[in-house]
């Protein structure tokens, strides 16, 4: 049985962003655009429990096509889209089959993305990198939570992180984010484990966590929990039209906005504890 599935659909380029946002928030773990004459295929990576009746309303009223894919697919998939990509000044992202050069004054991170979220090309994963290139400083404890990739974790040691606490529910993920930790050198200071963040210990310098809004609101307060006082959260995968409730749930958990990263449809929270 196939584990993951595939929704494509032909939309005006005027209308790519709004509903690539849609589909990230019903689950979503990547996209692929392809420019064709009459507009743009967007193709959409699903798990197959994600609800289909909820995907094709979301794509109203255009015609979309499910079909099976084999892991081997996804990742040839991946391979034909995932080009060298620079989130920030300092950054360049590439798959490990095309290095290029570290930008000047900065790195590159190699990421062999296989069944997890995290190249650097959707703007959450940008603005979660730019939040990071901000905050972090030398000898930081960082956690990371819903690490997909292991994307941020990488970019936190490039950045200066002497340890780094990585969780993600999915096994895929810890699988993947290993393999590319090995890849870019850091292992050794990542520390990966499979679990929820109610199941982290500690205090952290900076949390970051980059996940569609109905996994990150609730757990905010959990978040802010393991937040060390002068340390900062930086929280991603928010949609622009979902900034009220963003706001009360920084709020909430006693957070207050030092700054609002936003890129196109998305946001990204740079927060701190109250005084």
């Amino acid at each position: 049985m196939n584990s993951y599935f595939q929704v494509s659909v032909v939309l005006p380029r005027a209308r790519v962003e709004v509903v690539s946002a849609e589909l990230f928030e019903l689950g979503c773990c990547g996209v692929v655009e392809e420019d064709i004459s009459d507009g743009v295929r967007l193709t959409a990576y699903f798990e197959v429990a994600e609800n289909k009746a909820e995907i094709e309303q979301a794509l109203r009223p255009y015609e979309c096509r499910f079909e099976p894919v084999p892991d081997t697919d996804w990742t040839l998939g991946w391979r034909s889209f995932f080009q060298p990509v620079y989130p920030t000044p300092r950054m360049a992202i590439c798959p490990p089959w095309d290095r290029v050069p570290d930008p000047p004054g900065g790195f590159t991170i190699a990421i062999d993305p296989q069944m997890a979220f995290g190249t650097g090309h959707h703007e959450t994963t940008r603005l979660a990198l730019l939040g990071l290139e901000k905050k972090i400083t030398s000898g930081d404890r960082v956690l990371d939570v819903g690490t997909g990739s292991g994307i941020l974790s990488i970019a936190a040691v490039k950045l200066g992180a002497a340890k780094v606490m990585a969780v993600d529910i999915e096994a895929a993920a810890i699988e993947n984010a290993r393999a590319n930790c090995v890849l870019n050198g850091v292992d050794a200071q990542v520390v990966l484990m499979q679990c929820s963040v109610d199941r982290v210990s500690g205090i952290f310098d900076v949390v970051v966590a980059n996940i569609i809004s109905s996994i990150l609101l609730p757990i905010v307060p959990e978040l802010a929990k393991r937040l060390h006082p002068e340390g900062y959260a930086i929280l991603g995968g928010i949609l622009d039209r979902e900034r009220e409730a963003f706001c009360t749930a920084l709020d909430r958990a006693n957070l207050v906005l030092d700054e609002m990263l936003d890129d196109g449809e998305w946001l990204c929270a740079i927060a701190r504890k109250s005084q």
